[in-house]
């Protein structure tokens, strides 16, 4: 082959890798588009189907552990779901009612606080020593509350709180038709898992289908390790609630102490729900400044272990998601879906960062980013394909078209293509 045969490298235009990058940017965009009309039009079917997807991920090492001992897929499923559905119905049989009841007796307890103040005597001149001007308005607010009309209308408050609260949260993420539909979305997705990934892997063009695969195995690692972890980190901090509550004698100490662990799947729910509700039960249980300081100790010292030992210890750093992101997130999230959103905003980001990682992948790997501005052109002035896999071994002289500088090296297609895919195909001399 001759000389001015021989195909030069120029900076006027790239030739991507065998999968351009640039492509997969409107795909994406489509896909987040596709992903937020579903979430606006279908959020009625969305927040079973979302907790079943959670429940699966969780329910899935018990599946394997059935399965690795003889019993069928259906059989396994069938038998993981039933045990947890009865773990479910016992939690809400013996946690559910008595906070409830509680919450009646607290009730009551106010209204006798309002017209009878013996029973915080002792508390208020405490803090007469401690704070004379927080006295002072302490003072002022408890002879508010001997006013008839004041009474009625705290109450008004708290009953409208319970109907427009509590019940309008019940009816979001626990309908009948909700739990009713999430069995069924659980045994499905755990039951046909398997071909419906096998369906999916057919759509895929065979050329995408390795890095396709191996992509939706990354999110589907961090989407369970997250479920998994969370749950394993709020029981731990529902063990730690109970045992700080029982000693410092909070009322129903165990099933408070559960209840604010478990909420703390959803971030900051469990810490403001149970920080509130053991604040009030003791305060109205006529204890002193010592319990309520110890209630708060509580929260504290378990926050702080669970961010700086549970979550990088459980988690292992998987996500590696940085605290402002987290807020950030969780706020958008809140104020566009309100607890839906609060609650999948963490793992949206965790997805977001695996699509992130892989489209920089992507980058990195194409010759715009590669060659540093050069392409390599044929003497007639077309790109060069090093995409397919013919097995050229005609030669290259490597260097930019524009310079009038001797070439810097003559190699191979063979080789070149080598050196595209491993190291810097234009080495500095």
């Amino acid at each position: 082959m001759r000389e001015q045969d021989r195909p030069v490298a120029d900076s006027s235009s790239d030739q991507g890798n065998p999968i351009n990058w640039m492509r997969w940017i409107p795909v994406a965009i489509l896909a987040l588009i596709f992903l937020v009309a579903i979430i606006i039009s279908g959020r009625i079917i969305l927040i079973p189907l979302l907790f079943s997807m959670a429940t699966a991920y969780l329910l899935a090492p018990v599946v394997k552990w059935f399965e690795n001992r003889g019993w069928s897929r259906n059989s396994s499923v069938i038998l993981t779901i039933t045990s947890a559905l009865i773990l479910f119905i016992l939690i809400l049989i013996f946690i559910l009612p008595s906070i409830w009841q509680q919450l009646n007796i607290s009730y009551h307890q106010a209204r006798t606080l309002a017209t009878d103040h013996s029973r915080v005597e002792p508390l208020l001149s405490k803090l007469k020593q401690v704070s004379p001007q927080f006295f002072e308005i302490v003072q002022a607010q408890l002879d508010r509350l001997k006013n008839p009309e004041e009474q009625a209308r705290i109450r008004a408050i708290f009953a409208e709180w319970l109907k427009s609260g509590l019940f309008r949260l019940a009816g979001l993420t626990a309908t009948v038709f909700d739990l009713l539909l999430i069995p069924f979305f659980v045994f499905y997705l755990l039951a046909d898992y398997k071909k419906m990934r096998a369906r999916v892997d057919k759509l895929i063009p065979p050329r995408y289908r390795s890095i396709t695969t191996d992509l939706i195995s990354q999110m589907n690692h961090v989407l369970s390790s997250y479920v998994r972890g969370q749950v394993l980190i709020a029981f731990t901090m529902g063990v730690l609630y109970s045992v700080g509550f029982l000693i410092f004698r909070v009322p129903l100490g165990i099933s408070l102490g559960m209840l604010s662990g478990l909420l703390n799947v959803v971030p900051y729910l469990g810490t403001l729900t149970g920080l509130a509700l053991s604040l009030t039960f003791v305060a109205l249980d006529g204890a002193g400044f010592g319990r309520l300081f110890g209630v708060i100790a509580i929260f504290l010292v378990v926050q702080n272990f669970e961010g700086y030992y549970l979550t990088p210890k459980l988690l292992g750093g998987r996500l590696q998601l940085h605290p402002l992101w987290v807020l950030t997130c969780l706020v958008i999230g809140g104020n566009l879906f309100g607890l839906v959103g609060i609650f999948l905003a963490i793992p949206v980001i965790a997805v977001s960062k695996v699509l992130l990682n892989f489209f920089e992948s992507l980058y990195q790997k194409s010759n715009f980013y590669r060659s540093a501005g050069h392409t390599l052109l044929t003497d007639q002035g077309q790109p060069l394909d090093l995409s397919h896999s013919s097995d050229q071994t005609s030669s290259l002289i490597i260097q930019p078209a524009s310079s009038s500088r001797p070439p810097r090296s003559v190699i191979t297609t063979s080789e070149l293509k080598s050196r595209v895919r491993g190291t810097d195909p234009f080495p500095e001399d």
